[in-house]
């Protein structure tokens, strides 16, 4: 067993990634990939700024985007935001706030400095992870049921 500890813990990210939808599977050569949940999206576990927060893979989105609440547990005060970007939404036009994100981190893949809105409270209901932080990537791609994200240094 010990021969094959290398292909037995691909194996076990492999299973993981299966059994939980979302958690990020660290695969040979730094590519993460992430198992579709059974809606057609992808939720993402990752971390800003040290906390644990979920995403949606939004490529349609420019930015990555923030729900209030979960900046607020990252440790912005969303009343003292300045909301000041238009954006576009499903549900319309609104504002959002600029922020400045310290670490973003998918799997192991960490941007630092990536830039994000904050949406105003109860606009957005879950965190969209957006072009600030994929254009970053090496590449990204999915392939049947994964997502797969490549650092640049993978």
């Amino acid at each position: 067993l010990y021969s094959y500890r290398g292909e037995l813990h691909e194996v076990a990210s492999r299973l993981i990634g299966d059994i939980a939808p979302g958690e990020p599977v660290v695969g040979g050569g730094g590519e993460v990939s992430i198992v579709r949940r059974m809606n057609g999206t992808f939720v993402i576990a990752g971390r800003a700024n040290e906390r644990d927060l979920r995403f949606i893979f939004d490529a349609g989105a420019s930015t990555v985007v923030l729900t209030a609440e979960s900046a607020k547990a990252i440790g912005f005060d969303p009343a003292a935001l300045s909301y000041v970007v238009p954006v576009a939404t499903a549900n319309g036009r609104t504002l959002a706030a600029p922020v400045t994100l310290e670490a973003l981190t998918v799997g192991s893949i960490t941007e630092r400095r990536v830039r994000a809105l904050v949406a105003r409270p109860g606009v957005l209901g879950e965190n969209l992870l957006g072009m600030t932080f994929l254009e970053r990537l090496a590449s990204y791609e999915v392939r049947g049921n994964r997502l797969i994200l490549r650092g640049r240094g993978a």
